[in-house]
C-alpha cells in the first residue's frame, strides 16, 4: 500500500550509518557516560530490558523476589524480572493515566518485595503515591518512553530509586538499541557500574553488523518501503513466527555506534519533543471525542507524548476504526492486545487486573510523531472523527 503512514517513528539515515561505523572503531565509548539534561550522568548499556534487569540485581533482592509490575505494560518487562530471577505481581493501573494504581498496590503489598513504575505512553507514574502506598520498599522507574516527562518540575529518572531508558528505534531518538541507567543512591550507582563493566562489549564485527541490520529495518519501517514491503512482512513475521514471545533480554555493553548517534540524537531532543507535544495538542483540541476517550495531562505534570492512545467504548468500535485507518493509508497500534494471554501463559497471572485487562483490548494508538506534517496530523484527525462517526452509528456508542 504504497504512501501509508507508519504507525510509529524509526530514523536511521545514511548519516547515522557512517556516524556509528565511525563510533564502532571507538572502544573507549563504551565507557563513557551519557548526559541527560536535568537528570545528569546515565551509565550506558545495551539496552532497555538489559537495563531493567541490572537495577533489579543491584537492589540486592533476594532470588525469587516477587515484583510488581502493572499488567498494562510490554511483555518484555517481564521477561527481565525473569532473567534477574525473580517473579512479576500483577498490579492494575489507572484508566486515565495507564500507569500502576498505588490502590490496588497497597491491597497486593504483602507480596511485593519492589515496584516497578512503569511511565506508560509517556505520562508520568505519580511515584509519591506509589511511595506512599508502599512504604519502605524499592522502586524502579521504567522510563523506556518517558524521556523528557516530568512529575512536579522533577524529570522521569529522578523520582525513584533506580531509573532506566531505552533508545531502541521507534523511541524518541530511535536509534536501534541502548540503554541507560541512573541513580542518586552511590551505592546503587557503583553496583550497576560494576554489572554494566562485566557485561560483554560487542566486537568490532557486531558493530558493523549491528549497524547494517538498524538500517535496513528503518527503511522498511519508514516510507515508502513500509507501505510496498515492510507492512506485509512485520505482519506476517508477527503471526507466522511470533517474534515478541520468542525475544530474548541480551545482556551486554551498549554498542559504540549506538551510542555515538544517542549522542547526537540528545542535542534536539529539546525540538523533538516540542513538536510531539504540538502534534498532540492540535488532535486533543481537533478530535471529536469524548474527553474521556482521551488522555489529558494532570495538574504538576508534562508529558513528552511518546504515544497518542485513545480508548474506545468496546473491543469491536476499536478494531472497526483501525481497519477504517487503514484502508485510509494510516497505520495504528493495538497495543497490549495479547498482554493478557501471555501474562497468563507465560508468568501466571491469575487474574484481579480488570482494569488493564479491558484497556488492552480496547486501547488504539494513532500516529503523531514529531515527523508528521501538518496535513498528515489534519488528514488523522479527520479520518478518526469519520471512524468514530461510523462506529457510533454501528455499536450505538454515543457520538
Amino acid at each position: 500500500m504504497l504512501g501509508l503512514i507508519p504507525r510509529d517513528h524509526w530514523e536511521h539515515r545514511l548519516g547515522d550509518v557512517f556516524r556509528g561505523c565511525a563510533g564502532a572503531f571507538e572502544e573507549s565509548r563504551n565507557r563513557e557516560l551519557i548526559l541527560l539534561e536535568e537528570l545528569g550522568e546515565c551509565i550506558p548499556v545495551r539496552s532497555g530490558r538489559a537495563a531493567l534487569v541490572a537495577a533489579i540485581k543491584a537492589l540486592g533482592l533476594p532470588v525469587g523476589a516477587s515484583i510488581a509490575v502493572p499488567l498494562f505494560c510490554c511483555n518484555v518487562v517481564f521477561k527481565a524480572i525473569a532473567a534477574a530471577g525473580c517473579s512479576p505481581c500483577f498490579i492494575d493501573v489507572e484508566p486515565e493515566t495507564f500507569c500502576m494504581s498505588s490502590e490496588d498496590l497497597r491491597g497486593k503489598l504483602s507480596n511485593v518485595d519492589a515496584v516497578i513504575a512503569v511511565h506508560m505512553f509517556g505520562n508520568l507514574c505519580d511515584v509519591r503515591r506509589l511511595r506512599e502506598a508502599a512504604p519502605g520498599i524499592p522502586i524502579i522507574e521504567d522510563c523506556a518512553q518517558a524521556l523528557g516527562s516530568k512529575l512536579g518540575g522533577r524529570p522521569a529518572g529522578s523520582l525513584g530509586d533506580v531509573a532506566f531508558f531505552s533508545f531502541r528505534s521507534g523511541k524518541f531518538l530511535s536509534v536501534g538499541e541502548g540503554g541507560a541507567l541512573f541513580s542518586r543512591d552511590k551505592d546503587v550507582r557503583s553496583r550497576l557500574s560494576d554489572l554494566i563493566s562485566g557485561m560483554r562489549a560487542p566486537t568490532t564485527a557486531g558493530e558493523f553488523a549491528h549497524v547494517g541490520k538498524v538500517y535496513l529495518k528503518s527503511l522498511l519501517r519508514s516510507r515508502p518501503l513500509y507501505g510496498l514491503v515492510g507492512y506485509s512482512l512485520w505482519a506476517t513475521l508477527g503471526k507466522e513466527m511470533n517474534l515478541s514471545a520468542k525475544s530474548t533480554v541480551a545482556l551486554g555493553r551498549i554498542y559504540s555506534s549506538d551510542l555515538t548517534i544517542v549522542r547526537k540524537r540528545l542535542q534536539s531532543i529539546d525540538s523533538i519533543i516540542e513538536r510531539q507535544r504540538a502534534n498532540a495538542t492540535f488532535l486533543l483540541e481537533t478530535l471529536e471525542l469524548e474527553p474521556s476517550m482521551l488522555c489529558s495531562e494532570r495538574p504538576g505534570t508534562f508529558y513528552n507524548r511518546y504515544h497518542f492512545p485513545i480508548t474506545f467504548p468496546s473491543q469491536e468500535a476499536r478494531d472497526l476504526i483501525a481497519d477504517y485507518l487503514h484502508k485510509r493509508k494510516i497505520d495504528t497500534i493495538r497495543y497490549l492486545d495479547d498482554i493478557v494471554d501471555i501474562a497468563r501463559r507465560q508468568f501466571g497471572y491469575a487474574g484481579g487486573c480488570g482494569v488493564a485487562e479491558s484497556l488492552s483490548k480496547r486501547v488504539l494508538i494513532i500516529p503523531s510523531y514529531y515527523s508528521l506534517k501538518a496535513n498528515e496530523i489534519e488528514r488523522i484527525a479527520t479520518c478518526v472523527d469519520e471512524g468514530w462517526l461510523k462506529a457510533s452509528r454501528r455499536f450505538g456508542h454515543r457520538p
